[in-house]
């Protein structure tokens, strides 16, 4: 067989994800695909989980160990691939429709410029205990949009090699968030585009840390790499470390750490972060008008996206007027 996609997948301790994974990927039909996992050093031993599916699964599968990072883990893996189409997974990903690769490489392959890139539409699997929330409705919704900063790598990125080699490597010197600057490099030079299917992702980090305690760190942490400002992901990698694993995430540490950052600098750098964090935040007060939109929508049972966008709407016209 020779594969047209390669699917590669980051993995550090997800052996039962794994399995999941891999069991799920057994559904997708008419499409020749290779299985790339980059571990950063699991101590579940995947090894004997890649021998148990390569004995019975129709694709190849193949493991590279290296260093610990999300970043340097998906450079890694890419380099191991045979195609020229790479599909750039979470272990927790899943897909309910079996022709979602199939449907996904067929549109991108429509394009004729290389800076073209595809993610699919995202929904959150819950604990049966997890009711519906207009929290979460928001930002499955968030991830249809074409805006700055709503494209994650859960959603999956599908794009050709030739596109990645023109936006560069994954960043290995951030400890999160490393899909995001990657995404918002190619909308700088490129364009994303919608794929046609549903991924769902697990989420049972939000569920475990809390979702708007995750979210308000998310948003810390886009702000500042957005305005550049490195020394705050060298500091903060400590403050992570400290974090205990299945609690609640604690978000004071992360300010303190900011505040001890700060004090560190001379005044006018200070007023310098303090001024382009303050631009950042303005230019993202369009989530508002929207989170409006979406708590109306929730109310009314629309599905993720169906829902009518009128606050978002109103002020995008304010803004042009």
């Amino acid at each position: 067989m020779t594969p047209e996609l390669s699917i590669i997948v980051p993995i550090l301790n997800e052996e039962e994800q794994l399995r999941c994974l891999l069991t799920d990927l057994l559904r997708q039909t008419n499409i020749d695909f290779e299985v790339i996992l980059s571990d950063g050093g699991s101590i579940d031993n995947p090894a004997a989980v890649v021998a148990e599916y390569r004995r019975f699964c129709g694709y190849p599968i193949s493991l590279h160990v290296g260093e610990k990072g999300r970043g340097r883990q998906l450079n890694a893996g890419i380099a191991k691939a045979r195609t020229s189409w790479l599909l750039l997974l979470h272990v927790d990903s899943r897909f309910q429709d079996e022709l979602a690769l199939r449907r996904g490489l067929n549109l991108m392959k429509d394009f004729k410029t290389s800076l073209v890139a595809g993610r699919f539409p995202l929904h959150f699997r819950h604990t049966e205990s997890q009711e519906p929330s207009a929290g979460y409705y928001y930002y499955e919704w968030k991830t249809r949009l074409p805006r700055e900063e709503c494209i994650h790598g859960d959603q999956g990125f599908l794009l050709n090699r030739e596109t990645f080699q023109r936006v560069g490597h994954f960043r290995e010197n951030l400890p999160v968030m490393e899909d995001t600057d990657f995404a918002e490099r190619l909308r700088r030079i490129g364009r994303w585009v919608l794929l046609p299917s549903e991924i769902s992702t697990s989420a049972r980090r939000f569920e475990t840390e809390g979702l708007w305690q995750r979210q308000l760190l998310n948003a810390l942490i886009m702000c500042f790499r957005s305005i550049g400002w490195e020394d705050f992901f060298t500091d903060a990698i400590s403050v992570y470390r400290q974090q205990g694993v299945g609690e609640a995430l604690r978000i004071r540490p992360f300010f303190r750490q900011v505040r001890r950052s700060m004090k560190r600098l001379p005044l006018k750098q200070r007023l310098g972060i303090w001024y382009r964090s303050g631009s950042y935040v303005r230019g993202h007060a369009w989530q508002l008008a929207f989170a409006l939109d979406a708590k109306r929508a929730f109310k009314k049972m629309f599905r993720s996206g169906r829902g009518k966008s009128a606050g978002l709407i109103c002020l995008n016209r304010s803004i042009t007027c």
